[in-house]
């Protein structure tokens, strides 16, 4: 009895599956996957009466549109896409097609995940959370405030040393990625609250290592950063803040406000130190908020 062509084309999917496997070291999961997703493109290209052997790159490109027509996601066609090239590649490695249709077949860029958005009177609650007569709590409103009012990293705020604050020097030099160095200004009630915090919690800490560091622990360890996400998430519940808060979207929360409030783009790139301006254009979807604002107070019908 001959073998069909949809028993050979099944085939060639657990022939590759089965090199894959064994030869390319991919995991079970993925293997089930990519075998998954084989089977589906095999399905849409008989309907379209076609086989793995007579596809060139249009019809492989018609097959990806038409699934995210169809609602599938970035990240699922991604994957597709990895599966569909690493399947053809293995047809033309071992002389089942001539040609390998597949391979300039490219990735299309996952869209950015926009920040969580905070509303400046949830940063004002957050920020009002902390009890400063504490001196846990008064570190814990420095960290706030820095992260805040300057837009600093995480990594950037853990490294902050004790002789980097001056009431004589309103600023911070930052060493961000890449090595690169920014200045970032910090406000008087801030920096008011840092030199409290110097003089009295912090002053009293024994250092257990990484004596110079601005912000420690109650035994004398740096901080860490898990710590400092569970801090942020603590008092955005105590404020009533139904949002997953981390010290990343301070950052986001400080460049946003900036561009709400009249600042120019420009400038926000350079106090976030991002080296190229199209990093910092996340932040204009949310600025079209000044926009209305400005529209609405200023134009006769706004």
């Amino acid at each position: 009895m001959p073998i069909s062509d949809n028993s050979i084309e099944y085939q060639l999917i657990d022939q590759y599956c089965n090199d894959a496997s064994f030869k390319r070291g991919l995991s079970r999961n993925t293997i089930l996957a990519y075998k998954s997703d084989l089977k589906i493109f095999l399905t849409w290209l008989e309907h379209n009466k076609k086989k793995f052997s007579n596809v060139d790159r249009i019809i492989i490109n018609n097959y990806l549109a038409d699934r995210l027509d169809k609602g599938t996601s970035v990240s699922t066609i991604q994957r597709i896409i990895t599966c569909i090239k690493s399947f053809y590649l293995f047809l033309f490695e071992n002389k089942i097609i001539d040609n390998n249709p597949a391979q300039l077949i490219e990735n299309p860029k996952k869209r950015r995940k926009l920040p969580t958005i905070i509303s400046e009177n949830e940063v004002e609650k957050l920020l009002e959370s902390p009890d400063i007569k504490t001196g846990v709590g008064l570190r814990d409103k420095c960290i706030l405030e820095l992260l805040y009012s300057a837009g600093l990293r995480i990594s950037e705020l853990l490294n902050v040393r004790v002789n980097q604050i001056s009431k004589e020097k309103p600023f911070l030099k930052i060493k961000g990625k890449g090595n690169k160095e920014r200045l970032v200004p910090i406000g008087s009630s801030a920096m008011s609250l840092l030199i409290l915090y110097i003089d009295t919690y912090r002053a009293n800490l024994k250092p257990t290592n990484h004596i110079d560091m601005l912000f420690l622990n109650e035994n004398g360890s740096i901080i860490s950063r898990q710590a400092c996400w569970e801090m942020i998430q603590k008092y955005a519940t105590v404020s009533l803040i139904n949002k997953k808060i981390s010290p990343h979207n301070l950052r986001h929360a400080f460049a946003t406000h900036l561009l709400n409030n009249g600042a120019d783009l420009r400038t926000v790139q350079m106090l976030l130190g991002h080296a190229s301006l199209s990093t910092t254009q996340i932040y204009t979807h949310i600025a079209k908020e000044r926009l209305v604002k400005f529209h609405q107070k200023y134009h006769p019908r706004g």
